[in-house]
């Protein structure tokens, strides 16, 4: 069984602006990756046979300088279905505003905002995602670069929880690092390390 480190993108300018960025990327914080050295001295001990990230800038670049602290010899593999949830139109706005706008937005596991996707959705797609990186990497130690919604989706789905209600009451910071494993579907396993 594939064993999977999940970590969390650093620090952007829209995370500090409070604003919600889901396919949006924008750029790093110029602090942004001091999260990302503790994660690095974290995982210093594991010795890792892939990394993928989600393909947007934010989590590349923090998957690239995580890959260079580990001193991983390979390419980083970047995959759309990593991405954080698609806030469609909602994408861009102050937290706050887009919340009122559209008061399901972050709660309702099966709304969808206009030109977005829903959280079931999302949540779907990263579980066929982690399926399909588990067929190509049987018995290995693959590190995930991702969102933090990505984060609550696979945690949701271990705790056998609603998506939206946990959703709204867990937040993972830039330097959580989560040691999962994932069969039939289904987290297996999560561990906040």
């Amino acid at each position: 069984m594939t064993t999977f480190y999940l970590c969390r993108h650093g620090e952007t300018e829209s995370n500090v602006a409070h604003r919600l960025q889901g396919w949006i990327d924008t750029p790093l914080t110029e602090k942004g990756l001091v999260p990302t050295h503790k994660v690095i001295a974290t995982l210093g001990g594991v010795k890792f046979d892939a990394i993928y990230s989600s393909d947007l800038g934010r989590a590349f670049v923090t998957a690239y300088v995580i890959g260079r602290g580990l001193q991983f010899p390979g390419e980083i593999v970047r995959l759309s279905g990593l991405r954080e949830v698609n806030y469609g139109e909602a994408a861009n706005m102050k937290a706050a505003d887009a919340y009122e706008k559209y008061p399901r937005l972050d709660r309702d596991t099966h709304f969808t905002p206009p030109g977005g996707e829903s959280l079931a959705h999302m949540q779907a797609r990263v579980l066929r995602t982690l399926e399909d990186i588990a067929r190509q990497h049987a018995d290995q130690t693959v590190l995930l670069v991702a969102h933090s919604g990505v984060m609550a989706a696979l945690r949701a789905n271990h705790l056998d929880t609603d998506f939206g209600e946990h959703n709204i009451s867990e937040a993972y910071p830039h330097d959580f690092v989560a040691k999962l494993k994932v069969a039939g579907g289904k987290v297996t396993s999560f561990l906040g390390i």
